[in-house]
């Protein structure tokens, strides 16, 4: 009897530990950041994204006016894992449409990550990454500081969506922001 006491209390004992070590975090998708600007031609929009892009060190893969789109080549931005080892790579569209005296620009992430063993295991996703307490962040393998690759990733595009937002007058905030905010936890976060 005192044996099963013991160890349900054990067992009981580990699985308080584990919820303990569970912090509360927000996931956030990210589909597409956009902005509505008049007085803007579809050929200064075009020219200021590609401009933008190059200067943060993407290359370009196509860019048409006609079509309103400006879209990068993939950017290796990070490296993460030993088994197996995975790199991730960035691509950038941003979608021009004139409507109403209006230009609406549109940049939406889209991030690759190839296993380094076999490069034809890759799969392409939103970019995603977490928000709330440091502390909790930090205890996230893809969020930390300098080699997460989400943090990496969210940095990257972040800059991106600065320099857009800043060379039409706005800021950040000011503008359009199609995400998805899921309540997640710290210990389901790199699932």
């Amino acid at each position: 009897m005192k044996y099963v006491l013991r160890k349900s209390l054990s067992s009981m004992f580990f699985l308080m530990l584990l919820f303990a070590c569970s912090l509360p975090v927000t996931k956030v998708d990210i589909q597409s950041f956009g902005l509505e600007k008049p007085d803007v031609t579809k050929d200064q929009a075009l020219a200021s994204l590609t401009n933008i892009f190059v200067n943060r060190g993407f290359d370009i893969k196509f860019a048409n006016k006609e079509a309103g789109l400006v879209t990068t080549e993939y950017k290796k931005f990070a490296s993460m894992g030993d088994r197996p080892p995975f790199d991730y790579y960035m691509q950038i569209k941003g979608r021009i449409i004139e409507a109403n005296d209006n230009i609406k620009i549109t940049l939406t992430p889209i991030v690759k990550s190839q296993n380094r063993m076999n490069a034809a295991d890759f799969t392409e996703r939103e970019l995603s990454y977490f928000i709330g307490d440091a502390p909790a962040i930090q205890k996230i393998g893809s969020m930390k500081d300098n080699v997460g690759w989400r943090a990496i990733g969210q940095i990257v595009f972040m800059n991106i969506v600065h320099d857009t937002a800043e060379t039409y007058g706005l800021t950040v905030e000011e503008l359009t922001q199609n995400v998805t905010k899921t309540p997640s936890s710290t210990s389901e976060a790199d699932e």
